[in-house]
């Protein structure tokens, strides 16, 4: 990591020397938890963790440093991104965030190369989440709807041939393939240490089977319609006993209608060790008029259902034929002069397996939002979590987050 670093800032510091176009960003941010009231425990508890982004286990800052580059006709650029997650983690103490290394370059005008390590938002779902689902109850994000193209050591590539039209394909994960196959030496896969000192590696990925980890993705926008996006994303892990979890997904944000967002999305996921494909449908809404707001969403999942602990958010996945998840929020809000008042309502239906009873949460909350100085955010409120079941407690939340850029 450190020799990608260095490698990086020698590229960015090329970069200045050719007078290139660089910028510089950066974000800190937090939730602070002063009071927090468990069911059956007795006594409040003080929480404090990275709550901004989703990081829900962590129990401290996260600082992010952005650096981009490119030259004077955007035809080569780069991008650094570090991040650092104060964290403690069964106190085994660490600062482990999602760094970024990406590189690009644009031989012609609607056509671009991008490699490292990397997100494109370009197609991703255009309804969110909201924070204080993190103490109400358990939100999908933007990928529900439609995923982000992730690409973790590999490449892209993307065209923009006509107006309004995108074509992507990316090799995600080649890191996760490339191994040397010397005697004795242990690389991906599974490692097995034998009586006699040596290791066995089964299961070892090797490149030719990179391609199953590909995503192919179109997108095509049409004026004063909408847009509408349709993606495959090859899943497969293994060498020999190739394990295959391959995604179709189909999306259309409808933009005709003023002040008006409606985004769809229908997923289909093969499962290699099931029968039948599962599928997952989401819509979310954005509403605005004014000084008020209205965001919300609705989510299922039919045959993978994830389940999890909504005070832990350590979600796993039951894979059976006739699961259900049902799970909506609606957040409205209103600009006040001194702030931004939020109200948060959300349910969440999960249907168990076997002779397990179905569980159903409730959650509600209000919040107030205030911006400083157009760089800083402070939001504090009262977030209620309602398990209507016996297996997670109820959980009152008094949740502050903060937020700097620049």
């Amino acid at each position: 990591m450190k020799l990608k670093m260095v490698f990086m800032g020698l590229l960015m510091g090329t970069a200045v020397a050719l007078h290139a176009q660089v910028t510089i960003g950066g974000s800190v941010d937090m939730s602070v938890i002063p009071f927090q009231f468990v069911e059956g425990l007795g006594d409040a508890s003080n929480t404090m963790g990275a709550g901004i982004g989703g990081v829900f286990h962590a129990n401290g800052p996260r600082i992010r440093l952005d650096a981009r580059a490119a030259n004077a006709d955007h035809r080569i650029g780069m991008r650094l991104r570090i991040e650092a997650v104060a964290n403690n983690i069964h106190g085994n103490p660490n600062y482990r965030g999602e760094n970024f290394l990406q590189a690009w370059w644009s031989p012609l005008e609607w056509l671009r190369l991008d490699a490292g390590r990397f997100d494109d938002d370009r197609l991703r779902g255009r309804i969110g989440w909201d924070e204080m689902g993190m103490f109400t109850n358990m939100m999908f994000n933007q990928d529900q709807i439609f995923n982000r193209i992730r690409v973790r050591q590999g490449f892209m590539v993307s065209a923009t041939p006509v107006e309004g039209l995108l074509l992507a394909a990316a090799l995600r994960e080649l890191v996760n393939f490339s191994t040397a196959h010397a005697a004795g030496n242990v690389g991906p896969g599974t490692a097995t240490n034998t009586a006699g000192g040596v290791n066995v590696v089964t299961n070892r990925h090797v490149n030719g089977d990179a391609w199953r980890n590909m995503t192919f993705a179109v997108g095509y926008t049409i004026p004063d319609i909408g847009a509408i996006r349709v993606q495959y994303i090859g899943d497969a892990t293994g060498g020999a006993a190739i394990q295959e979890n391959n995604n179709v997904e189909l999306a259309f944000a409808l933009t005709a209608i003023d002040n008006l967002l409606l985004d769809f999305g229908a997923k289909l996921h093969f499962v290699r060790a099931m029968d039948d494909p599962n599928f997952a449908f989401s819509l979310g809404a954005r509403f605005r008029a004014d000084a008020l707001e209205i965001i919300g969403r609705v989510d299922t999942q039919i045959g993978r259902v994830l389940t999890g602990d909504v005070a832990t958010y350590n979600p796993t996945y039951v894979n059976s034929n006739n699961l259900l998840r049902l799970n909506a929020h609606i957040w409205p809000s209103f600009q006040l002069d001194a702030a931004r008042v939020v109200l948060n309502f959300g349910i969440d239906f999960t249907q168990m397996p076997g002779e397990m009873d179905n569980q159903t949460d409730i959650g509600v909350g209000i919040s107030l939002q205030r911006n400083f100085f157009g760089s800083t955010r402070v939001r504090g409120g009262l977030a209620l979590a309602i398990p209507m079941h016996d297996h997670r407690p109820m959980v009152f939340t008094i949740p502050l987050f903060l937020e700097y850029s620049f």
